[in-house]
């Protein structure tokens, strides 16, 4: 039987063994037949206080308690007592949605879930009985979702998951932080300096028509690198670990020294470009090492966006890189102008603050999704697990009422399907994330960075989000107390009906009889006044 999250795998047996020990302790105690007892005293006190006629009483509360008790018969065998069902820890298993990332993730059983859930519940039972009707209800849930999940065309693609991974990524080596630090301060400054936009070379030109004019504004700019007189023409000061002493170019100047260096001092072109040692190759190589299940993030990338260009992907992974090892750029609009200072200050304010008031909109929205999502859905299994274990309860405090029954399956069944409303809201988000950025290369550069310009679009999508995984579910749950008000409806006048009947046929019996009797009654009268008087003489 499928579940929808790793830790439902534990909560549905826990769920189901304490609700065990309640039914136990009701069987021990002998309040399971108190309901047959309240049936047939509010059956006794309803005839008498209704005076329906004479005969009519009884027979309507024999019918009463004819409807009653096998109603209450049927509920106790079918959905209090375990027979002939049980779930076992193993058989029990959850499968997460396939994704681009993971075309084929690993199925969890509650034996081996693959998740720290294991250690927190190592003492889960691993065999439980259920009552028929339960166990019925639960395997047509799960396959009721299963069957929804796949029928939705496109699937997932896995843009989240990516996002949350770049979002809590770090660059763990120290020694590789303070190499970018080393990189920032001996070729991107003296290179930005340098840097003068109606200077260019033509190469330069075209790699700043082709990446826009804020590719400067980073270290692994292309228009510092195409530029002769940048980053091909800049040295590191010191030896580089991985780049060989060249003493007939770049190193020259150590050819007399009496102490011979271990590392070369490469060109910043090389230190940055070179494809083993190169700073941009290891900083995307090293991106995402924080814990077991960060270390495919660049993995993640390549599957994810494999119609981009392996250098989009590598500038994109070192720039994100880059960012959490430590130096920081300067916005362009903070340089030194032409324009006297308090000119640049005053219209520099509506801009700034309008991008503030989005990025901090973006950054709320984004801070508030995870929690949400994570609450919701680990909300679920808990309140499945309470359902499970008070059903023996409601079900003697019901009266082992049909209403309660069928009740009782329009909850787990609506609890069940919050899973799915949450995989459509997931479906929805991923195709709307596409639809705002068509570009593969536009939507990989915006998972892995928060751009100012593209701030709205991520605070508006993170608010969708929020929206789907809360609303649809409340949506749903409130369609279904429609139809559970239907069938309380249907159930009361179903067992009116048949009461009625029963109340009818006794009245119509008790007539039936009353008009015999007076007629038998008549005729044994005029019997024996004939016998009384005797023939005329």
């Amino acid at each position: 039987m499928g579940v929808d999250s790793y830790l439902e795998l534990f909560t549905t047996m826990y769920g189901w063994a304490f609700a065990g020990v309640i039914r136990d302790i009701l069987v021990e105690t002998g309040l399971i037949f108190l309901p047959f007892l309240i049936v047939l005293i509010d059956t006794w006190l309803h005839a008498h206080q209704m005076n329906v006629g004479e005969g009519a009483d009884a027979a309507w509360m024999v019918r009463k308690m004819e409807v009653e008790f096998w109603s209450a018969v049927f509920v106790l065998a079918f959905c209090f007592t375990p027979v002939g069902t049980s779930l076992q820890n193993v058989n029990l298993y959850y499968t997460p949605p396939a994704t681009a990332v993971s075309t084929a993730p690993l199925k969890a059983t509650g034996s081996v879930s693959d998740s720290t859930f294991d250690e927190a519940f190592e003492g889960v039972p691993q065999q439980i009985a259920l009552p028929p009707w339960w166990f019925t209800v639960m395997s047509l849930s799960a396959g009721f979702n299963d069957a929804v999940r796949g029928g939705i065309s496109g699937g997932l693609s896995g843009l989240r998951q990516v996002e949350e991974l770049a979002r809590t990524a770090a660059v763990e080596d120290p020694a590789l932080r303070a190499e970018t630090q080393r990189f920032y301060n001996e070729c991107y400054l003296p290179a930005r300096s340098r840097y003068l936009p109606n200077e260019l070379s033509p190469a330069a030109e075209t790699a700043l028509a082709a990446y826009g004019a804020a590719d400067p504004d980073w270290i692994g700019s292309h228009v510092l690198q195409a530029d002769p007189k940048l980053y091909p023409a800049l040295h590191a000061r010191s030896g580089v670990a991985g780049f060989p002493l060249d003493i007939g170019d770049g190193d020259a100047d150590l050819d007399e020294n009496t102490v011979v260096p271990d590392h070369g001092r490469p060109t910043c072109l090389e230190w940055w470009q070179d494809g083993t040692n190169g700073l941009r190759a290891r900083l995307a190589q090293s991106i995402g090492m924080v814990g077991a299940l960060d270390d495919t993030l660049p993995q993640q990338v390549a599957a994810l966006f494999s119609s981009v260009s392996a250098e989009v992907r590598q500038d994109g992974l070192a720039r994100l890189a880059m960012g959490r090892s430590g130096p920081v750029i300067a916005p362009e609009t903070m340089l030194p102008d032409s324009r006297p200072w308090y000119q640049a200050l005053m219209s520099a304010v509506p801009d700034v603050a309008g991008m503030a008031g989005m990025v901090n909109k973006a950054i709320h929205t984004q801070a508030s999704r995870f929690p949400i999502i994570q609450f919701a859905t680990m909300a679920q299994p808990l309140i499945l697990m309470a359902i499970y274990m008070f059903l023996p309860l409601i079900l003697v405090f019901g009266r082992y009422s049909l209403s309660i029954m069928f009740l009782g399956a329009l909850a787990i069944f609506t609890v069940k399907m919050w899973a799915v409303m949450w995989f459509i809201a997931a479906w929805l988000d991923e195709h709307l994330w596409v639809a705002m950025y068509p570009s593969a290369e536009t939507l990989f550069h915006n998972i892995l960075h928060l751009e100012f310009d593209a701030a709205l679009k991520r605070s508006t999508l993170n608010t969708l989000l929020i929206g789907l995984y809360v609303g649809l579910p409340l949506v749903w749950s409130g369609m279904m107390a429609w139809a559970s008000l239907h069938v309380v409806h249907g159930i009361d006048s179903m067992k009116t009906s048949a009461i009625n009947a029963g109340m009818a046929a006794g009245q119509t019996g008790t007539f039936a009889l009353s008009g015999r009797l007076g007629q038998f009654g008549r005729a044994l009268s005029a019997a024996r006044q004939a016998q009384q008087w005797g023939p005329l003489r």
